[in-house]
């Protein structure tokens, strides 16, 4: 596609690209969408230094990229949602309820060092997530770290030996939420006594063709807990290796947040990401607030039941 109103810094040498062009002052025209999702279905991340949206505009402009996911399943579980009256996002802050930065030995702390591995946002639901909108409310001091990390799952599968690739050719893969948190919070007591097997998995093909691209995909994450017709240790002893893998230096970069209003906006159909750690953990502020778009291509729904059905909490 010829890029006529966007310019583009890549950030990596096979994907990822900070985007310049887009005014978010007002609604972003149509035409301009269209060069976004363009530049998402070729680099599968784009950086939006200073967007400098609000909550409501945050919502509105992802809207224009399909069907936004919500919070709504959550909020009748009991969750207070601290981004009222804003359903369409999600809290991915280190914040409380009542906006406290959460401690470190605290459950919702624990809970969340899942997002610190390499994943897809929602492989773990019936339908699963296309693009997210990742905004940054308030950051910590620069240099106590927080950047988001990125791998190319596109660029690794094409890099697979032709062994492999018929191996895994039509391998299922159950994704678990609890799965991955128990992964990141091995001595989490909460975490050891939850069963992964007791819950809903989303069940979605290892190799698939990323529509917007035409290109080949490994869809992956550490939500995947088992493979169709394996055991559960040849299973993760296949997976640990993919994952190994396609998170190689030479397939991942990281996105520094340098100011509030940042956004990074990636298609999680063909590329993992990970929240990176650092000394802002317990002690200053990360306010990220997420919106998130619905896969709106046709294997969206993997081999899962259409249903509103949502697992775990974000």
């Amino acid at each position: 596609m010829f890029f006529s109103r966007l310019t583009f810094k890549p950030l990596h040498p096979t994907f990822g690209a900070e985007c310049y062009g887009v005014e978010f002052s007002c609604a972003v025209d149509a035409k301009t969408v269209e060069e976004i999702r363009a530049g998402l279905a070729k680099y599968g991340v784009l950086v939006f230094r200073q967007a400098q949206l609000d909550d409501a505009r945050h919502v509105a402009f992802a809207g224009q990229l399909g069907e936004l996911d919500d919070s709504t399943p959550y909020i009748k579980a009991g969750r207070k949602h601290r981004l009222a009256p804003y359903t369409e996002l999600f809290d991915v802050s280190n914040l409380d309820d009542d906006g406290n930065v959460v401690s470190t030995d605290s459950l919702r702390f624990q809970l969340g060092l899942g997002n610190g591995l390499f994943h897809v946002d929602s492989a773990f639901n019936p339908r699963r997530a296309g693009y997210s909108l990742l905004r940054a409310h308030e950051l910590p001091p620069k240099g106590t770290g927080g950047a988001t990390a990125f791998a190319d799952t596109r660029t690794a599968y094409a890099d697979l030996d032709v062994d492999t690739k018929e191996m895994i050719k039509d391998y299922i893969v159950n994704h678990s939420l609890w799965h991955s948190r128990r992964l990141a919070a091995p001595d989490c007591k909460f975490l050891k006594e939850m069963n992964p097997e007791d819950h809903f998995m989303g069940r979605h093909s290892l190799v698939q063709r990323h529509e917007p691209s035409g290109r080949t995909n490994l869809y992956i994450a550490h939500h995947a807990h088992h493979i169709d017709g394996l055991s559960f240790e040849e299973s993760q002893e296949t997976i640990h290796k993919l994952l190994s893998y396609a998170t190689q230096e030479k397939y991942t970069f990281e996105v520094e947040w340098e100011n509030n209003g940042d956004i990074i906006i990636w298609d999680n159909t063909c590329v993992m990401h990970k929240a990176c750690r650092g000394s802002f953990e317990g002690k200053y502020v990360r306010d990220m607030r997420r919106a998130t778009v619905h896969d709106g291509s046709s294997t969206a729904w993997g081999l899962n039941e259409q249903t509103d059905f949502r697992a775990g909490m974000p």
